[in-house]
């Protein structure tokens, strides 16, 4: 893992009209890679407000084209852009869309939390309401002085968008391997983090 101070400037908004707009704020820019059996070796690029995880902005290739979707679990939107390679990866928004909150009753058990030279490793688990085991992972993590257990939860965690976890120390995954909610076996590994200072506005 890495954090290195940049600004990233790459990224241009062009929107058609001006009025009451929504703004967003991101101050880490995530890499990391992610496996399952049908779909492995993908890899991702996330952007995150270390203050607010409430939303977050993932690109990624599709069909040899690069998009952006920002996803706000608070207003339950998804605002899309495509991005244009070809002219210094301008971000042009497309539309928004509404978002269906869906909140589980799961559970979620931190635990064995166990540190051998120098490596510092944990387990983690998601309980039904029936108290069974749905998903497990091991993990393998660094303390950080802010959690960022979230960039690994909106990053692999696909059905847990809204729901809030509050992890036992301040920590962020650096990899992680187990099952998932659908019996898939599934690869993470942070790659990178850097940090950003991003504002992107939304039109209304």
């Amino acid at each position: 893992m890495k954090t290195v101070k940049t600004i990233f400037s790459v990224l241009f908004l062009l929107f058609v009209g001006i009025g009451h707009s929504q703004n967003y704020k991101f101050d880490k820019v995530v890499k990391n890679s992610f496996s399952t059996l049908y779909f492995p070796n993908q890899e991702w690029t996330n952007l995150f407000n270390s203050e607010d995880d409430s939303y977050y902005m993932q690109i990624y290739n599709r069909n040899d084209t690069l998009v952006s979707n920002l996803y706000d679990t608070k207003e339950n939107k998804i605002h899309y852009f495509h991005i244009d390679k070809s002219d210094s990866l301008k971000l042009y928004f497309i539309e928004t869309k509404n978002m269906t909150k869906n909140v589980t009753k799961n559970k979620f058990v931190f635990s064995d939390i166990k540190e051998k030279k120098g490596i510092k490793k944990m387990s983690f688990k998601i309980l039904n309401n029936k108290n069974k085991k749905v998903a497990k992972y091991k993990f393998i993590i660094k303390e950080t002085e802010k959690s960022y257990f979230s960039v690994f939860r909106l990053s692999a965690l696909e059905t847990q968008l809204y729901n809030r976890m509050k992890s036992p120390m301040n920590f962020i995954v650096l990899e992680a391997k187990g099952t998932n909610i659908s019996g898939r076996f599934v690869k993470y590994k942070l790659e990178s983090i850097e940090d950003i200072d991003l504002d992107i506005t939304i039109p209304e």
